[in-house]
């Protein structure tokens, strides 16, 4: 059973991440050294088109835990970037499906490579076993959030 005092250090270090997950600043790194001005929810969003796409909006939605209006926002940027097209769905002509285009699918490959860049450099004193024990411990986090 962890203590009080364990739970309220964690709550301070996820909140402490995702403050800088979050931040203007990261983002601007990014796009700089990607050349690509994507926030991260946009890029998220452009990720899961790349890998699972092309999806249905609710689909979309789904796959990355996001509110509607929030993810209409992201598509918003991205469609307007010209990173994503609306194609006719293909079981029904009334709806559409979002897919990543090539220039969307060389952004996310540039942001993700200008990503594994910098955390390489920051990360270079972990070792694997490091990196591993952080990953597990995040997974097994972000699982049993999930089940609540």
């Amino acid at each position: 059973m962890s203590s009080p005092a364990s739970r309220r250090r964690l709550n301070e270090s996820i909140s402490a991440l995702a403050r800088f997950t979050r931040s203007r600043k990261l983002d601007a790194l990014h796009a700089e050294r990607a050349g690509v001005s994507l926030n991260f929810p946009a890029f998220s969003v452009l990720g899961r088109l790349v890998a699972d796409g092309p999806l249905g909006v609710g689909e979309l939605g789904r796959r990355s835990h996001m509110a509607p209006n929030a993810l209409s926002r992201q598509v918003k940027v991205l469609e307007d970037a010209g990173y994503l097209e609306r194609r006719a769905h293909p079981d029904d002509g009334r709806s559409w499906v979002l897919a990543a285009t090539p220039d969307g699918r060389a952004a996310h490959r540039r942001l993700r490579e200008a990503n594994e860049t910098m955390l390489a450099r920051q990360l270079r004193d972990w070792t694997d076993d490091d990196m591993d024990a952080l990953a597990a411990g995040l997974e097994r986090l972000v699982a049993d959030l999930r089940r609540q």
